[in-house]
């Protein structure tokens, strides 16, 4: 009994390293850009953006049921607020590493922003902060006037979101309110 103890909390231990660490990537691919804004985007299919926000969505989601309940809702929720439920509906379709770009025609086709898309810059079409922000970084996102202001924003907010994330604990999920910015109340 104590050695299966021990291994799962050695599990525990090893995914949420995994998880930091992915956490840490997508942070450190914001925090460039608001340091050094590119004027070249790799960004700039939608299908493309849609691949590589299925892929980093299976990887946070992969061995989630070694995680307590509380982590797992966290971890939910925080994918979700980060990708949008069209890319995390497709992870509990398709597996990781498969072609998407063909099975989702539809899913892609809503993630493309419209001429008067005003809730861009917080992600009210819940589209996910990632995908917004990749979307405003490719030339597909020149839609919008203040594609560079949406870029910031959202880069912004992810941060926000993702130094939550990295400092979880149960307490998070009875109070999910993490901050408070103005009259705008921020959930994970």
């Amino acid at each position: 009994m104590g050695d299966w103890v021990a291994s799962r909390k050695k599990a525990r231990l090893d995914r949420r390293e995994v998880l930091d660490e992915l956490v840490a990537r997508i942070r450190f691919e914001v925090k460039l850009h608001l340091e050094e804004p590119a004027a070249v985007s790799r960004f700039d299919d939608l299908a493309a953006v849609f691949t590589i926000g299925h892929g980093e969505c299976a990887a946070l989601l992969a061995h989630r049921r070694v995680l307590p309940w509380w982590e797992r809702r966290l971890l939910k929720r925080f994918v979700r607020r980060l990708h949008g439920p069209a890319i995390v509906g497709s992870v509990a379709d398709v597996p990781a590493g498969a072609t998407v770009a063909r099975a989702f025609h539809t899913e892609i086709a809503q993630l493309l922003p419209d001429a008067g898309d005003t809730g861009a810059r917080y992600d009210l079409q819940g589209r996910g902060l990632l995908t917004v922000f990749r979307l405003a970084l490719g030339a597909r996102g020149e839609v919008w006037p203040d594609r560079h202001d949406v870029a910031t924003t959202v880069a912004r907010n992810i941060l926000t979101c993702s130094s939550a994330f990295l400092r979880r604990s149960p307490w998070h999920v009875l109070w999910p309110v993490y901050r408070v910015r103005g009259l705008r109340l921020w959930r994970l």
